[in-house]
């Protein structure tokens, strides 16, 4: 062996160290695709330029006939690194974008990259060392006896793990098989094919234009159920966690994929159709915590290839650079209804589902009066000014209402299971404090508190309050959007905040987080505007700066620790005033 070796230069042990690299990448690559599948690769083109990759460095590393093994071994390793590359560029774009999802960097894509990077540079070195002490290698006919043999291993190899890679793995845009329905013709010994894929009876553009809270607000318990599947997925990456998810496709066309992991439980509405009788697809344009009722859009996009007992949901997240993240999660069933009703399949994991209530109906028929804060955004305790008020802790969605009353200088808040908790206000700051104890669970507990800036606006400096008697509905009636246009708006470093100025000398400002939303008066004369809170605090705007730009600081008259700046440039506010020193123009 150390006479072999020692007759050896440079650029054989380059192609030895290129083949170990790539068998060793290929591996973790292997391992991988097993976990964790991406729309935007094929797995085979990796494993086949990577066992092409391998056979022309042994090739080079028998006998590097005019250099054209190794130059064809660096230009394979070269496409295969860029494939895998290419393949997970979304993977890596979400990851260091934020990764909302906690999903962590896979160490077997860390260790794919490494060893198809260091195998791509083994193969460029093994092109630039001179091979064979200076003689040029010729081709012999007994070298056929050695090559042919490499070409035959690697080649059932390839295949083998080519097809494996692939095998329970539907890939995006590829035809499915037909559907078995098990039943056979008189003594046929085949299984008789199902009819092609059923087609939606509503069109897509409906639900294209549909909102999240259309989507929402959907009777899908009355609906039929065209086909549904059932998935499971285990992600382990830092963070070992599983998903299930339950996917209805309704006959009209609606989708809705219920997720629950790590004790939360999600939505995702959109829908789906019947691609040319080959496969389903579909797409999912909105998403809720379920029990919060606040929808979030998104832009995803799903497919569904297969037979209907390996079926496989990609989940599909469209990022900023054109890239895709995927989550896999493989979906059993065969189309089947298992679950009637949601409510049902989120029973089974021990999760009582809230009921539904039609998003717009709280907000229609009651408005939050104050906040309580706790020390964790997590917490939530709003007061509305229906005598109701709603605790949501954000993690579990869970979600909890009940009855508060305020009479005498004291509040009381009465739970689901009627258990009054007293809100003191007996100190020096006079806020009220109130120690909340979920009716669900008495391990959910918070501490919340609301400053006298609050509760005592709110309040009106009252002792004593009654719920109103005509519902907030016809009042909002009376102030249609269609009557208050905005004349201009100042901006913040934040979409989260705004600050509407109204043609009607009112203003609005809005937190979109917290639901806030508050209004005041403005005036503007002798070139200077200024801006009057609901407590009647002024607000000076000032425009002296080299850009005249108008410049305020907005504190809220509700609680001053929600305040921001706000800029308006003069090419908006020039405008709107026309050039003005006064408005209305005198």
């Amino acid at each position: 062996m150390k006479q072999f070796l020692e007759k050896k230069e440079k650029g054989f042990f380059c192609s030895a160290a290129a083949i170990v690299l790539f068998s060793v990448g290929l591996v973790f690559y292997r391992m991988l695709t097993a976990v964790s599948f991406e729309t935007t690769e094929r797995p085979v083109t990796v494993i086949l330029f990577s066992f092409a990759a391998i056979l022309m460095s042994l090739i080079a590393s028998y006998k590097d006939f005019g250099k054209v093994p190794s130059i064809a071994a660096y230009a394979l390793s070269v496409i295969a690194f860029f494939t895998l590359l290419e393949g997970r560029t979304s993977y890596l774009a979400f990851y260091f974008s934020g990764d909302v999802m906690n999903t962590g960097l896979s160490p077997y894509m860390v260790a794919s990259f490494v060893c198809y990077l260091l195998g791509m540079l083994a193969s460029l070195f093994a092109v630039i060392f001179e091979e064979d002490k200076g003689e040029r290698p010729a081709f012999k006919k007994d070298d056929l006896k050695v090559i042919i043999p490499m070409i035959c291993v690697i080649g059932v190899l390839a295949l083998f793990v080519g097809l494996n890679a692939n095998a329970n793995r539907a890939e995006p845009g590829a035809a499915s098989a037909p559907v078995h329905t098990g039943v056979t013709d008189k003594g046929s010994a085949e299984p008789e094919k199902a009819a092609n894929y059923k087609t939606p009876s509503e069109p897509e553009d409906k639900w294209q234009g549909y909102t999240g809270e259309q989507y929402y607000n959907e009777d899908n318990d009355s609906k039929t159920i065209a086909y549904q599947l059932v998935g499971h997925g285990e992600v382990d990456a830092g963070q070992p966690a599983v998903f299930d998810a339950l996917l209805n496709l309704y006959d009209d066309g609606e989708m809705v994929m219920s997720v629950f992991g790590r004790g939360n439980a999600y939505q995702y509405f959109g829908y789906w159709t019947n691609v040319n009788d080959e496969n389903l697809w579909f797409c999912v344009m909105d998403y809720m915590v379920v029990g919060m009722d606040e929808i979030c859009t998104i832009d995803y996009g799903y497919d569904l290839t297969g037979h209907f007992d390996t079926f496989t949901v990609n989940v599909a997240l469209g990022l900023a650079d054109g890239g895709v993240f995927v989550r896999n999660i493989p979906a059993g069933g065969d189309g089947s209804v298992q679950y009637p009703s949601i409510k049902e399949w989120f029973a089974s994991f021990g999760y009582d589902m809230p009921e539904k209530k039609a998003i717009g109906e709280a907000e229609a028929e009651a408005e939050i009066l104050f906040s309580f804060t706790s020390d964790s955004e997590n917490y939530l305790l709003d007061i509305y000014n229906d005598g109701t008020y709603t605790f949501t802790f954000k993690t579990a969605g869970l979600v909890e209402t009940g009855t508060w009353d305020y009479h005498n200088w004291r509040m009381n808040l009465t739970d689901a299971n009627g258990n009054v908790m007293n809100a003191d206000k007996e100190n020096p700051e006079h806020e009220m404090r109130l120690h909340y104890v979920s009716p669900t669970d008495e391990r959910v507990n918070r501490d919340f508190t609301a400053p006298s800036s609050a509760w005592g606006v709110a309040f009106k400096g009252q002792g004593d309050y009654e719920p109103p008697v005509k519902p907030k509905t016809e009042a909002k009636a009376e102030e249609t959007p269609a009557e208050k246009t905005v004349l201009f708006s100042f901006t913040s470093d934040s979409e989260n905040y705004l600050l509407d100025i109204n043609t009607d000398n009112t203003y609005t400002f809005t937190f979109k987080t917290a639901g806030l939303v508050e209004e005041g008066t403005w005036e503007y004369k002798d070139w200077k505007m200024t801006l009057t809170d609901a407590n009647g605090r002024v607000t000076e705007v000032d425009k002296e700066n080299p850009e005249h730009e108008m410049r305020l600081h907005y504190v809220s008259p509700t609680d001053e620790r929600v305040n921001r700046d706000f800029t308006a440039p003069s090419s908006v506010w020039g405008v709107a005033f026309k050039g003005q020193g006064e408005y209305p123009a005198a």
